[in-house]
């Protein structure tokens, strides 16, 4: 079989670019073979590729160019991911048999994050016009002219009637599901298919942390990840508990001065953005891994590599964290922007390293069942099949 893997972008940087390397390479170990497809031309746009890649300018005509693709290529599915353009999706899913991974909130959030800056909450409200007040009243995102605004809910609403016409559906946890069958997607289309696998020939064996009472956050530094409320429970635990951050993002100067008011300049260390070879070192150190989004997360791909290495997790109870993290056994779950059960679970689990380490092991095995790359791979397939059948 011949898949065509359609995204903006085709780079080595960012969770859904990397699942869509790992998954052809995974596709190409069992005999099939990849195309990509990509519609945004950057600095680091991989050159080298290691399957056919084709760049569609979408400021040109975009049908005649995928036309030219189609008729080289020849695919006998498509694969869609990331992709700004509502054209662009109509026509492959009106040209072949299709499926599409709804990673994020593009098809059903004009401010992306289905969470309100204005008092840290989460949105529940399903797409419509109803959002226009919330992005004054509670702050949705960045945009403030009403023209912006209507520019985003204009190409809110195209995504989501070019996705709902898709013949299968992917998304990463439960409550993905809910969030696409609340804003009319058909549940009879959709199937859960977590963007995360491991190797089937690589055992998960404990090893306990390198350093005592170290903590761990790996991720975007953005106003919806929660930093600040777990540097503000960093500042109540003991001074010997480190922080350690991986990753960057357009808030690091300010999280970094936050870390110094609260006085925890020496206790805090921004690591920013590493590569995987670094990030397994970091791994191996820390003692615990927290994820503090306060924006639902639609999967949540570094608690269950976290959970991989041993590593237990405290988190805020947020989008699909709960479809992985069983609270209580593998990690601890505290209610979005409490620091104080935020600092407790912490505080909790490097107090009594057995029950981190049972935690850990339990999350090793969880992990070893449920995403074994065998497990995607035949779940992808299958997915790949039902839209053929849909086609014809």
């Amino acid at each position: 079989m011949k898949i065509l893997h359609v995204n903006d972008n085709y780079t080595p940087y960012g969770g859904v670019e990397n699942y869509i390397l790992s998954v052809a390479h995974l596709l190409s170990e069992q005999g099939h073979s990849n195309v990509i497809l990509y519609t945004q031309q950057t600095m680091d746009t991989i050159c080298d590729s290691d399957w056919p890649a084709f760049w569609v300018q979408t400021n040109g005509d975009i049908i005649t160019q995928v036309k030219e693709v189609l008729a080289t290529e020849m695919p006998d599915v498509v694969y869609l991911h990331h992709v700004s353009s509502p054209l662009l999706i109509e026509y492959l899913t009106s040209q072949l048999p299709t499926v599409a991974y709804v990673h994020g909130f593009t098809a059903v959030c004009p401010g992306l994050g289905k969470y309100f800056r204005r008092g840290d909450r989460i949105c529940t409200r399903p797409f419509g016009w109803g959002c226009v007040p919330m992005h004054y009243l509670r702050c949705c995102s960045a945009a403030r002219r009403p023209s912006t605004l209507m520019r985003l809910m204009r190409e809110t609403a195209a995504l989501k009637r070019a996705l709902v016409d898709v013949p299968r559906l992917l998304v990463g946890s439960f409550y993905m599901v809910d969030l696409l069958v609340q804003n009319g997607f058909s549940s009879n289309r959709i199937s859960i298919l977590p963007p995360h696998f491991l190797p089937d020939n690589i055992p998960l064996i404990y090893t306990p942390s390198l350093e005592a009472k170290c903590v761990l956050y790996a991720g975007r530094l953005e106003i919806e990840k929660g930093i600040p409320y777990l540097l503000r429970a960093l500042s109540k635990l003991p001074e010997d508990v480190r922080l350690s951050i991986a990753g960057d993002g357009t808030q690091r100067a300010s999280y970094e001065r936050l870390a110094h008011d609260l006085k925890l300049v020496g206790r805090t260390e921004f690591l920013g953005w590493l590569d995987q070879e670094s990030m397994e070192e970091v791994y191996r150190r820390c003692n615990l891994v927290v994820l503090p989004s306060i924006c639902p997360e639609s999967f949540g791909k570094v608690g269950v590599e976290a959970l991989a290495h041993g590593r237990p997790v405290v988190a805020f109870d947020v989008g699909g964290i709960s479809d992985w993290l069983e609270n209580g056994v593998s990690g601890i779950l505290a209610s979005p922007g409490n620091v104080p059960q935020l600092t407790n679970a912490i505080g909790d689990l490097l107090a009594n390293p057995k029950k981190a380490m049972a935690f850990g092991c339990n999350g090793q095995r969880m992990v070893a069942e449920r995403y074994r790359a065998s497990v995607h791979l035949a779940a992808l397939l299958e997915s790949f099949e039902k839209a053929k059948q849909a086609y014809v």
